[in-house]
C-alpha cells in the first residue's frame, strides 16, 4: 500500500473522529444545562436554550474540522508529530515523486502513532459526554427535600429557584373489591376517580414523600415513601368527597372521588301473577321469579308465611323453598309448592315473595325482594252473602245539557227559516218538538219519584204523560196517593210551602214550561217555542243551585277584601308587558357564582379554574348528575389547555346552571327611535 493510499484512510479517520468529538462535546454540554435547569426547577425555555447551546457547541467544533478535507493538511499533521519524515509525506501526497520519495515516507509506520492519537483525542469528550449524562440522571435529588428552593449564582447575583414540582404528574390506581372479580385499573392525570364504594385508591407521583400532604374532606392521610416516589391509598366512600394534593412548594391539586353504589338485586315475581282466593287448599302451586343484579348474584329462595286465626288470635309459620346458588348477573328461581303440606284451614292466608342476595362484602350483602302475593282460604259461607249496590241520587245535570242543545238548534232552526220550504220547516220543527217530549219526561221521572210516586219515563212504566200542564195541587194531591196520607193533614214543616214544593217547583216549572215549548213546535212555530225552551234551562238551573250541599263550619278568613281592592291600584298602565319574575333558587345562583370566578380564573391560572369546577361538581353529583358530568369535562380541558373543548364544556355548564335560553319565533315590535 502506497503512502498516498494510507494517507486518503487516515483522512477518513480524522474526519470522522472531529465529528465524533463535536457530537460529544455538544451533548456535554446540553446535558449539563439540562441537568442545572432541571435541579434548579428551571422553567421549559431554560431547558431549551441548554440544547441550543449543545448543538451551537457541535457545530462550531464540526466547522473547525474543514481543514481535514485537504490532504496537506491531513500530512503536515503526521509530519508535526514525526519530524523524521523530513516532510517526505507531504511531497508524496501531491502525486507519484519516484520510489526513493516513497521509501522515505513508508520508512517510519507514522500511521499507527496517528489513530493512537485520534483515539485520545475522542477520550475526554467522551469522559464528559458520560458525566454530563450521569448528573442528568440524579439532578432531581440534588435539592434536599426540605428546601423548596435552591440558590444559584447567575449572572452576577443570586435568585430563589423553584425546585422540581412533585405534584406535576400523578397516577391514580384503583384495585375493585374482590367480590366484584374487577381488574385493576389506573389512570394518569385524572381529574375525578369513579370506583365501587369500597375499593382501594391509590395516588402516587415522582418526587420526595415529605413534600406532599393529602387530605380527604379536611381529613390528613398519611403519605408513604416509595423509592423515588410517594403515594397515598384510601378507601372509596360511600358518598362523593374531594381529595387535597398540596407540596411544599405551594402547588395544590384536587381529586374528586365518585363513589359507585352497588345496587341490590332486582327481584321479579313471575307465578302467581296475581292474589288469589281458593275454597280448598289442594293441589300444588307453581311459583317462579326471575332475579338480576349489576355485578353477581350469589343466592336466592322464596319465602312463605302462613297466617292462621281469626280477631285477635293469630299464629303464623315461616318457611323457605328452593335456595339456589348464583354466579352470574341474572338467575331463575322456579319450585312447586304443595298446598296440601301446608295443612290449611278455612281463613288462613299464605304470603310469598322471592328474595335475593348478592356478593356484596363491603357494605351488604344487598337484599332485594318481589312483590309479595297471598293465596287465601275462603271461609265457610262466605260466599253466601249477596252485595247491592245502591243507586245514585239522580243527577240534573244531563237535564240541562240536553235542554241547552235544544235551545240552540231551534235558534239554528229559526235563523235558517227564511231559506226553507214550509214542509221542510215543519219536519224540523216536529223532530225538536219529539226531543223536548223526551226530556219533559225525564224531568217528569225526576219530579214524581221524589214525591214518591211511579215515574212518568216509559222504560218502567206505561201510564201516558200528563197531557197539560201539571199545578202544584196535583203534585201535592200525587204525593197523597203514594204516601197514603191526605192533603190536608199536617205536615211538620216550617214556613208556608212544603218541602215537596220547595224542592220540586224549579223543576216543576220547567216541566210546564216545556209542555207550552213543544205545543209550539208541533205547529212549526220555533221562534215562538223559544222562550218557553229559555224559561225551562233557566228554571232546570235554579235547580241545580238549589240542590247544592254546603258543610257547616267556620267560615275561612278572606286573604284580600276584593270590595276594598278593587280599582285601588296605582298602576297608570304600561305599553310593555310585566314579566313574571321566577322564584329564586338559591342552590343555582351560588353555582353560577362559582361558575363566574372559575371563568374568570380560565385565562390567568387554569388549574385553579379546573379545581374550582371539581369542588363545584363534588355538590351537583347529588342532585345534578348531568351538571356534574359536564363540569368533569370542563375542568380535564381546563388542565389540558385545549382550548376548543373548553369552549363547548363551558357553554354546556353555563346552560345547565342557568337553564335553556328562551326562545323567540319573531323579533319584539319596534317601540321608535329616542
Amino acid at each position: 500500500m502506497t503512502a498516498r493510499e494510507r494517507l486518503l484512510r487516515l483522512r477518513i479517520s480524522v474526519m470522522a473522529t472531529l465529528l465524533t468529538r463535536a457530537l460529544l462535546a455538544g451533548a456535554a454540554v446540553a446535558c449539563a444545562g439540562l441537568a442545572a435547569s432541571r435541579a434548579l426547577g428551571a422553567p421549559a425555555l431554560a431547558e431549551m436554550l441548554a440544547w441550543l447551546a449543545g448543538a451551537g457547541v457541535a457545530g462550531a467544533l464540526a466547522l473547525r474540522g474543514r481543514a481535514a478535507r485537504h490532504m496537506e493538511s491531513v500530512a503536515l499533521w503526521v509530519e508535526e508529530r514525526q519530524p523524521s519524515l523530513r516532510y517526505a509525506l507531504v511531497a508524496a501526497s501531491e502525486g507519484d515523486r519516484g520510489a526513493p520519495l516513497e521509501a522515505a515516507a513508508l520508512a517510519v509506520p507514522w500511521w499507527r502513532d496517528a489513530h493512537v492519537a485520534l483515539l485520545r483525542a475522542l477520550l475526554i469528550p467522551a469522559l464528559a459526554a458520560a458525566g454530563a449524562l450521569a448528573l442528568l440522571r440524579v439532578a432531581p435529588v440534588l435539592v434536599h427535600a426540605d428546601a423548596p428552593y435552591a440558590a444559584s449564582g447567575i449572572g452576577g447575583g443570586v435568585r430563589r429557584v423553584a425546585a422540581r414540582d412533585v405534584l406535576a404528574s400523578v397516577r391514580v390506581v384503583v384495585a375493585p373489591p374482590a367480590y366484584s372479580r374487577r381488574a385493576t385499573t389506573s389512570t394518569d392525570d385524572p381529574t375525578s376517580v369513579e370506583a365501587l364504594v369500597g375499593s382501594a385508591v391509590t395516588v402516587s407521583g415522582e418526587g420526595d414523600a415529605s413534600m406532599v400532604k393529602a387530605a380527604v374532606d379536611s381529613t390528613p392521610r398519611g403519605v408513604a415513601r416509595h423509592g423515588e416516589r410517594w403515594s397515598v391509598t384510601v378507601v372509596m366512600p360511600d358518598r362523593a368527597a374531594l381529595m387535597h394534593l398540596r407540596s411544599s412548594q405551594g402547588r395544590e391539586r384536587l381529586l374528586v372521588l365518585v363513589p359507585v353504589t352497588d345496587a341490590p338485586p332486582v327481584v321479579t315475581l313471575l307465578l302467581p301473577a296475581r292474589d288469589s282466593i281458593v275454597s280448598s287448599a289442594t293441589g300444588t302451586l307453581r311459583l317462579r321469579a326471575g332475579l338480576r343484579d349489576d355485578i353477581e348474584l350469589r343466592d336466592g329462595q322464596f319465602e312463605v308465611i302462613v297466617s292462621s286465626g281469626a280477631e285477635e288470635n293469630f299464629t303464623f309459620r315461616s318457611a323457605v323453598l328452593g335456595r339456589r346458588a348464583f354466579s352470574s348477573t341474572l338467575g331463575v328461581l322456579e319450585v312447586r309448592l304443595s298446598l296440601d303440606s301446608l295443612a290449611l284451614k278455612p281463613g288462613d292466608v299464605v304470603q310469598l315473595r322471592a328474595v335475593g342476595r348478592d356478593g356484596n362484602t363491603v357494605s351488604g350483602p344487598g337484599l332485594g325482594s318481589s312483590e309479595t302475593r297471598a293465596i287465601r282460604v275462603a271461609r265457610a259461607g262466605e260466599n253466601d252473602s249477596v252485595s247491592v249496590d245502591a243507586a245514585p241520587p239522580p243527577e240534573t245535570e244531563g237535564q240541562a245539557l240536553s235542554q241547552r242543545m235544544l235551545v240552540t238548534l231551534a235558534e239554528a232552526l229559526v235563523r235558517r227559516k227564511p231559506s226553507l220550504a214550509r214542509a221542510t220547516l215543519l219536519d224540523e220543527s216536529r223532530r225538536l218538538a219529539g226531543d223536548q217530549a223526551k226530556l219533559r219526561k225525564r224531568v217528569g221521572d225526576i219530579i214524581f219519584q221524589r214525591t214518591g210516586a211511579d215515574p212518568l219515563s216509559e222504560e218502567v212504566s206505561d201510564e201516558p204523560l200528563p197531557p197539560g200542564k201539571v199545578t202544584p195541587e196535583e203534585l201535592l194531591k200525587r204525593a197523597d196517593e203514594a204516601t197514603g196520607r191526605s192533603a190536608g193533614s199536617p205536615m211538620d214543616v216550617e214556613g208556608d210551602e212544603t218541602p215537596i214544593l220547595s224542592i220540586n217547583k224549579p223543576l216543576l216549572e220547567a216541566f210546564n214550561a216545556m209542555w207550552d215549548a213543544g205545543r209550539s213546535l208541533e205547529q212549526g212555530e220555533p221562534a215562538q217555542a223559544l222562550p218557553f225552551m229559555r224559561r225551562a234551562l233557566a228554571a232546570i238551573e235554579r235547580a241545580r243551585q238549589a240542590e247544592r250541599i254546603y258543610l257547616r263550619g267556620k267560615p275561612s278568613a278572606e286573604i284580600v277584601d276584593v270590595g276594598r281592592a278593587r280599582l285601588a291600584g296605582k298602576d297608570k298602565g304600561r305599553s310593555a308587558e310585566l314579566e313574571a319574575i321566577p322564584p329564586a333558587d338559591v342552590v343555582a345562583r351560588r353555582r353560577g357564582e362559582s361558575f363566574a370566578r372559575a371563568t374568570a380564573l380560565l385565562a390567568s391560572d387554569p388549574a385553579a379554574a379546573a379545581d374550582t369546577l371539581l369542588v363545584l361538581r363534588v355538590g351537583a353529583l347529588g342532585d345534578a348528575p348531568a351538571l356534574a358530568t359536564a363540569l368533569d369535562d370542563a375542568a380535564r380541558a381546563a388542565r389540558r389547555g385545549d382550548g376548543r373543548a373548553a369552549g363547548e364544556a363551558w357553554l354546556r355548564v353555563r346552560r345547565l346552571i342557568a337553564g335553556v335560553p328562551v326562545r323567540r319565533d319573531a323579533l319584539p315590535e319596534w317601540s321608535g327611535a329616542r
